[in-house]
């Protein structure tokens, strides 16, 4: 494999993936970003963003950045990545059969859908359970909701559901800073009950049980990284993220992970932003080419 097609390839299209590609074939890098779904990642869920001096939806920003990503040079393909072998070379495989090689790869597929560890979990799902509060919050127009977790992305969903549902209320440990019109519990989700969807759940909090009503539960704890595909031999922390440096480094040459699939990361769209912005510099100068 003299000659991969292309320089970079970057597997997952949300922001910290597309800022990557964007940066990289500016700097003069043949770059392929590859993803199952529609460019944007997390952002296609989100409403209104805060995070800059100007109001974006989430939609927004993620047409943005895909724009940015044509405009630079991107290729942007489509497929769910299965396997990647070789050690740079790399050779990417997707599921309908396509390989695609290059002279590096970066990481950005994000987390998998968030679970709560409950036996009868499955049967609520879609019935009450959701990870999506743009999706489903207008289905519980006026009734109480609760999102199970307090940081990064959760946060946004719960000040997102204020505008949706009735009471909402955060189970998990409380922010610094508390979106307005939102009720925090420091406990954990322990029953779902319902005969016909989700009616109310119990939660534990210091050492006492409530139960409490509730249309839907909005999940976004329980997380694992969405890393099923790459090399065992790739060192992971104990929560399976990738472990990298402080420029996306991973442990395997011209492998390189940003975003939430990676060690540290914090769930916030600013960081995802600096991760694909710092991560593309260091590949540039790995592979000779700077901006």
């Amino acid at each position: 494999m003299d000659n991969p097609s292309y320089d970079l390839i970057v597997v997952g299209s949300g922001p910290a993936g597309l800022t990557a590609a964007t940066e990289a074939a500016r700097a003069g890098l043949k770059c392929l970003c590859l993803d199952k779904l529609a460019p944007g990642g997390v952002l296609i869920n989100l409403n209104e963003l805060h995070d800059f001096d100007e109001i974006f939806t989430g939609t927004q920003m993620a047409s943005q950045l895909t724009d940015d990503a044509v405009v630079a040079g991107v290729e942007i393909g489509f497929g769910e990545v299965t396997s990647l072998s070789g050690s740079g070379p790399w050779t990417v495989e997707t599921a309908d059969g396509e390989r695609h090689t290059a002279r590096a790869v970066v990481i950005a597929t994000g987390l998998n859908k968030g679970r709560l560890g409950l036996p009868n979990e499955d049967e609520y799902e879609g019935r009450g359970l959701s990870h999506c509060a743009a999706c489903d919050g207008p289905l519980s127009t006026g009734l109480p909701v609760i999102v199970a977790g307090a940081e990064g992305w959760a946060a946004l969903e719960a000040k997102e559901l204020t505008g949706l549902a009735g009471k909402v209320t955060v189970v998990g440990s409380p922010p610094a800073e508390k979106p307005e019109g939102v009720t925090f519990i420091d406990g954990r989700i322990v029953g779902l009950e319902g005969n016909d969807g989700l009616q109310s759940v119990t939660i534990e909090a210091n050492a006492t049980r409530n139960t409490i009503p509730a249309s839907a539960v909005f999940v976004y704890v329980g997380q694992s990284p969405a890393a099923e595909f790459l090399p065992e031999s790739l060192a992971r922390d104990a929560s399976g993220h990738i472990v990298v440096d402080t420029d996306g480094r991973t442990s395997m040459p011209t492998l390189f992970a940003v975003g939430d699939v990676r060690a540290g990361g914090r769930q916030y769209l600013a960081d995802a932003i600096a991760d694909g912005q710092r991560t593309a510099k260091a590949i540039g100068a790995t592979l000779g080419k700077t901006s």
